[in-house]
């Protein structure tokens, strides 16, 4: 089964969730990322990069990283089908 990062990440414009989509797509180890900045998430599916790396990469664009957690891929797609609003997705 595939894992998923999930970040709450404070976010309050488009500058913020910019950064972080930048500071992501300069990262090795992640095989896609979605940031949404409605919901002020942060989804990461990584391919080599663990936790600790990504949430130490967000953590230097400055912005307050409010949870995180690691879960499944089954549990993850349940809660974004759940929810609409605009994401930006990468892969």
């Amino acid at each position: 089964m595939t894992k998923s990062y999930v970040f709450d990440v404070k976010m309050t414009c488009g500058g913020c969730s910019g950064a972080v989509s930048r500071a992501l797509g300069k990262m090795d180890g992640i095989d896609s990322y979605e940031v949404n900045l409605e919901k002020q998430s942060v989804v990461v599916r990584p391919k080599t990069a663990t936790y600790d790396e990504v949430f130490e990469k967000i953590k230097k664009t400055g912005k307050e990283i409010r949870s995180g957690k690691e879960v499944d891929e089954a549990s993850e797609e349940a809660e974004s089908s759940s929810a609409a609003g605009p994401a930006e997705v990468v892969a």
